[in-house]
């Protein structure tokens, strides 16, 4: 089952919660702290509770250099995909 479209729309749902503003507003090309104004504080809200909610381990250190919603995505999405393939191959 392929989740990263659900993923997608629940770390922009997320980035708006932090941000409070409507996820709708939110798009892919936006960056993070210029465009949307999400700080490094807002970031880590952000790594924490996709962490959480996903299952995931996600480390800081490989996420510093995400600037724009796309790549947002596109790293959770990449992680999820890796550590649910591990978990399944460890089944």
């Amino acid at each position: 089952m392929n989740r990263q479209p659900d993923n997608r729309t629940r770390i922009i749902a997320v980035m708006a919660e932090i941000l409070e503003i409507e996820p709708s507003t939110i798009h892919g090309a936006q960056r993070l702290r210029e465009d949307l104004g999400m700080d490094s504080l807002g970031s880590l809200e952000l790594l924490s509770v996709m962490s959480q909610e996903l299952d995931l381990e996600l480390e800081m250190e490989h996420a510093l250099n995400i600037t724009t919603v796309d790549e947002a995505c596109a790293f959770v999405s990449r992680h999820y995909a890796q550590q649910h393939r591990a978990a399944s191959a460890g089944a």
